[in-house]
């Protein structure tokens, strides 16, 4: 039997993973694994349990939101273990799950939690830390993850929140340089995102372009202060056509530098990542080996499959 450490958050989303857990432990006894199961305790208790205990398991499965993974997949990391990590999501946004095509139904997503086809995965390193699947600063990437999904849902992506914006100067901007792998943009910035994700603070899709969760490559927007309505409204337009313009700047980039007069308060997977005046995001290329719902014969594992091969030749 394959040894499972299987952590959940019961404090996640509605909390409604306890109803589950009997028959999701039935499930995984039933197919061979050999369950530990631990409810976290506090914030970074999955971060320290599975550095601490990764390298004695087969596999790690995970329950909570997109910050209770993080501190799976960061505490992976950290042990430099090789362990498969499976996903059930239970938080209130889950936006990698999207990128994962693991569906939120408790009961599907469990199937796919120890059936899944595994993938490897790029996770981002922000200094010293890990991520997931985004860091981000600015009262956008903030409010995001405060916003009411219905909401989102009908205005599209962050254009809602700047909707709501009454006065330009209600927009907390920073004075940055920000350098994309070889390119260098300055300015005043009200928000820079670095992401892995199809979905970032429950907004999907959000740029124009396939997102490739194994191409060692993480995607940024950039947004300026804007110097009045006319270009505050240029920004919404730019980001409901995913088109750049003077304020809108969309790029992709492997390292990301981030430098500032005063200190930036960051997000890292929906959390406060810290407060810094410099910074910097690398991209992890095909760092963890997550459990996945592609299908078998979807293009993403056949081309995921294919860079495995080619790094052993």
């Amino acid at each position: 039997m394959k040894k499972l450490l299987y952590i959940y958050n019961p404090m996640s989303g509605q909390r409604t993973i306890g109803n589950y857990l009997s028959s999701i432990v039935e499930y995984f006894s039933k197919n061979s694994y050999f369950p530990t199961v631990y409810a976290t305790q506090r914030a970074d208790d999955a971060r320290e349990k599975v550095k601490e205990f990764a390298k004695e398991y087969d596999e790690i499965l995970v329950s909570g939101g997109d910050g209770t993974l993080d501190e799976v997949v960061s505490g992976v990391l950290k042990a430099e273990a090789n362990s498969i990590i499976g996903y059930i999501p239970t938080g209130s946004t889950n936006d990698f799950s999207r990128s994962l095509k693991i569906p939120s139904d408790i009961k599907k997503s469990s199937k796919y939690a120890i059936k899944g086809e595994v993938m490897d995965v790029d996770v981002g390193q922000f200094n010293s830390k890990f991520f997931t699947y985004v860091a981000a600063f600015g009262s956008i990437a903030q409010v995001s993850y405060e916003t009411d999904q219905s909401m989102k849902n009908i205005f599209g992506r962050f254009a809602y929140i700047l909707e709501g914006v009454k006065t330009v100067s209600n927009l907390k901007s920073y004075k940055a340089k920000i350098k994309i792998d070889e390119e260098i943009f300055e300015g005043e910035f009200i928000h820079f995102m670095a992401t892995n994700s199809v979905s970032v603070g429950g907004f999907n899709n959000f740029y124009n372009k396939n997102i490739g969760l194994d191409d060692g490559i993480f995607e940024a927007v950039l947004i300026k202060k804007p110097k009045g309505l006319i270009e505050l409204n240029q920004i919404i337009d730019g980001l409901r056509s995913k088109k750049e313009n003077d304020n809108v700047i969309f790029r992709s980039g492997s390292v990301f530098k981030v430098e500032s007069e005063e200190k930036i308060d960051w997000t890292l997977d929906g959390d406060f990542g810290g407060s810094y005046k410099k910074s910097e995001v690398k991209v992890l290329n095909r760092a963890v080996k997550m459990r996945t719902g592609f299908s078998k014969d979807s293009k993403e594992l056949i081309s995921n499959r294919k860079k495995s091969i080619d790094k052993r030749i």
